[in-house]
């Protein structure tokens, strides 16, 4: 057998928080099988980071008293130590709040928007009128309109198990001040992933796949992609969309 060139990664751990449990059971496991592909002859690399952009970010260092890039930097320290102490062996383990990232991050949205496929177009969402920020759906919290169930999130019931909007949760409220959301306006900007569907799709079916995740992916087709958000506007904690006032890459 020829040898093996192997990238792996897992699961980003978020920058607000310890690792856990639930994290060390993916890398231990992928830890694993890193090394047995080490034994085969192969070569593997095992590569990670902190997740590190986001509301939450932002959020969690305002009731810190600290800066967002302060908080990224300690967990970062902390995380490490804990993969450290479980022989977790990682080629590289980084942050998405690194330079090369931004440039990176820029990089292929130009090329993108040069080439037509970022799309703008203004939606609506829930609005914070005394913090003056728009509210992730995570931070609307109310009864779900389904089951009446009290204090669930804007997206879905941990009751019922309902999706729906924002909009349809019943006595919203945000989850950061208290007060009742409004709805405002905003300009997004969007990648055109079905300019793609065609490539795609013959892609996913050239063998290049496993069966199983072809006919998974096969699901997505059927249903027609969809033009993907990549906007968030500020406050916000991440990199400027080049040449935008306001506008945040979306983690």
């Amino acid at each position: 057998m020829s040898q093996r060139k192997i990238l792996v990664t897992s699961a980003l751990p978020y920058a607000n928080g310890e690792i856990h449990l639930g994290h060390l059971l993916e890398y231990i496991q992928t830890d694993i099988w890193v090394r047995f592909q080490k034994m085969m002859g192969n070569e593997c690399h095992y590569v990670c980071a902190d997740d590190a952009h986001g509301t939450p970010i932002m959020l969690k260092a305002n009731e810190l008293g600290i800066t967002p890039e302060e908080l990224i930097a300690g967990v970062s320290e902390r995380h490490q130590a804990d993969f450290k102490e479980f022989s977790i062996g990682f080629s590289q383990y980084h942050s998405t709040h690194s330079e090369e990232n931004r440039k990176i991050s820029a990089e292929i949205y130009n090329k993108l928007n040069d080439g037509g496929f970022i799309k703008i177009r203004t939606i609506s969402q829930a609005f914070d009128p005394e913090k003056q920020m728009f509210l992730p759906d995570r931070f609307i919290r109310g009864e779900c309109p389904k089951c009446a169930a009290k204090d669930q999130y804007g997206d879905n019931c941990e009751v019922c198990g309902a999706t729906y909007s924002p909009t349809e949760l019943v006595n919203a409220k945000s989850a950061i001040s208290g007060a009742t959301p409004i709805t405002k306006d905003s300009e997004h900007y969007f990648f055109d992933l079905p300019q793609f569907e065609a490539r795609l799709k013959a892609w996913t079916n050239a063998g290049h796949l496993q069966a199983e995740i072809s006919n998974k992916l096969a699901e997505w087709f059927e249903q027609g992609l969809q033009q993907w958000d990549i906007s968030r506007d500020a406050p916000y904690f991440g990199f400027q969309i080049p040449g935008v006032k306001n506008k945040y890459f979306y983690v």
